[in-house]
């Protein structure tokens, strides 16, 4: 299927009752992928080696758990054939909040990661030699 037909009005809203499209499985692995990469993140996150980076990884494991968990809950409307959440505009319209919310998290992340990084590191110096309070 190529993108003009996979974009067309009747492909979007329309649910084949007899077989599951090759774009409706490619949604299917993309939401299993992102739930994979939850659990990878997550587990990053609870082993990352600073607060900052915890931080910014469990930022990025909701990001990828809850568009996973969508575009997979989407599937079993697919399967099941519910009316509109069942369509290929809904798995789309997912996707799309994910990118609109990756986008913003990306460009944070950039901005202030290196920063809050730098920072935490020089309040673990500091620690170092301030007096041990009991």
């Amino acid at each position: 299927m190529n993108l003009k037909a996979l974009f067309s009005v009747q492909s979007l809203f329309d649910i084949n009752r007899v077989t599951m499209g090759r774009a409706d499985l490619a949604f299917m692995f993309i939401g299993l992928l992102l739930v994979l990469l939850a659990i990878i993140l997550k587990l990053a996150a609870a082993y990352a080696p600073t607060p900052v980076d915890k931080k910014y990884r469990g930022k990025f494991f909701s990001l990828f758990a809850w568009i996973g968990i969508l575009e997979l809950l989407w599937f079993g409307a697919r399967a099941q054939f519910v009316r509109f959440f069942g369509t290929r505009f809904t798995a789309l319209v997912i996707l799309l909040i994910g990118a609109a919310w990756f986008v913003p998290l990306v460009i944070k992340t950039f901005r202030f990661y290196g920063k809050e990084k730098a920072q935490w590191e020089k309040d673990q110096v500091k620690q170092k030699y301030l007096p041990k309070q009991a």
